[in-house]
């Protein structure tokens, strides 16, 4: 009786008793086409949105910087990554920076290395591209022609053998520079922080002997030049805690 007169009291009365049952049938339905009318599906309307699925990510803090799964560095003194960087200071993660939607379940594993940034080996992963079918569909036919042979571009790489090492001394406080030659070979190379610019520049032409070309050993972020060869690499913000040299022509 109570619930009779709250209905009534709310404007529903007998039309709400006599209305019609719910329906028990759910599921996408099909309804039956004629000659007019191809058949048409017709979707569930109460059906639930499937799940968005639950991800895990890995945020890897390291001496001089952090990095998301296995990408790359992000440094602290990179102004492009101070609002993460304060983030992550506040025990918040930069979930923009992993791929998910903003309503995804992501549970985000935290990694601290004590050492500094080492990329994580590649991991293999399947052909997943396009491809040509090889010969004729039609058996007896050749579709086989004849094309200008082209030379492959050349891969340029820097072997463990052909790699001219700098003298260091494993006793002494050492750095990594990550040192891309100018025809675009990269090399990383371990030198003592009391090494100077002069020393990264004899490793360069030792890596690319018979250079006609002037250049200058530069650094990307920030873009600048460094022309004293005297200054010791611990005095270099740029290399003391290791980073990126690169040779430029000038």
């Amino acid at each position: 009786m109570l619930i009779f007169d709250r209905n009534a009291k709310h404007g529903h009365g007998e039309e709400a008793s006599s209305s019609a049952p719910a329906s028990r049938f759910s599921g996408t339905g099909q309804t039956l086409g004629g000659e007019d009318a191809p058949s048409q599906s017709i979707p569930d309307p109460n059906a639930r949105a499937p799940e968005p699925e639950h991800v895990t990510r890995t945020l890897h803090i390291w001496e001089e910087g952090f990095s998301i799964e296995d990408g790359e560095l992000r440094r602290f003194d990179d102004p492009r990554h101070a609002r993460d960087l304060q983030m992550i200071q506040n025990g918040r993660a930069p979930l923009h920076l992993m791929g998910v939607r903003p309503d995804q379940p992501v549970d985000v594993q935290l990694v601290q290395h004590n050492e500094k940034f080492r990329p994580p080996p590649k991991v293999y992963k399947p052909f997943g591209g396009s491809g040509h079918r090889l010969g004729s569909e039609v058996p007896g036919e050749s579709s086989i022609t004849t094309q200008p042979v082209t030379q492959p571009a050349p891969v340029h790489t820097s072997s463990m053998e052909s790699r001219p090492e700098p003298n260091v001394d494993s006793t002494q406080p050492t750095v990594t520079l990550r040192v891309q030659l100018a025809d675009g070979t990269r090399m990383p190379a371990r030198f003592n922080t009391t090494n100077t610019i002069g020393d990264v520049y004899a490793f360069i032409e030792r890596a690319s002997p018979g250079l006609t070309r002037s250049w200058v050993l530069a650094t990307t972020f920030p873009n600048k030049d460094h022309t004293d060869q005297s200054l010791k690499l611990e005095d270099v913000p740029e290399f003391k805690r290791g980073g990126n040299a690169v040779q430029k022509w000038i």
